[in-house]
């Protein structure tokens, strides 16, 4: 996690800039998480979610006005905009995914403690690679 003031955003926020997206096809879906419970894929756990239209480059999205505490968040790029993450061959991702902070779990997704990032009273900023398979 990188802390860096903003004066365009009020403290308690969380920038999230995603780079490396393939294509302009569906959706980002992100879910923020302010708990354990349901991350990062049962989205009905989630403390807020967006979904964006997907744009080829880099995106950037803010989670304003947050409680302070700890939060993790999953990224999907929704191409076929079937709302879930497509899954191959052994349960590889056939479409781009990231998690806050970069992590990656060993087998699965991360856990909410590998992936938690602090907001408090500044600006928390994650600069996130997606990742395609």
């Amino acid at each position: 996690m990188t802390e860096k003031p903003n004066h365009s955003l009020p403290s308690g926020s969380l920038h999230i800039e995603i780079s490396g997206i393939k294509n302009d096809k569906g959706y980002l879906l992100i879910a923020l998480f302010n708990q354990d419970k349901g991350f990062p894929d049962k989205e009905q756990f989630a403390f807020r979610k967006e979904r964006i239209p997907a744009k080829t480059g880099t995106m950037k999205l803010d989670f304003v006005n947050l409680p302070p505490g700890k939060y993790a968040f999953g990224v999907i790029h929704d191409e076929n905009d079937n709302r879930v993450l497509d899954k191959g061959l052994f349960g590889i991702p056939k479409e781009g995914f990231c998690f806050s902070r970069q992590a990656m779990g060993t087998v699965g997704p991360p856990s909410f403690h590998a992936a938690s990032v602090e907001v408090g009273n500044s600006v928390s900023v994650q600069m996130l690679k997606i990742s395609y398979w």
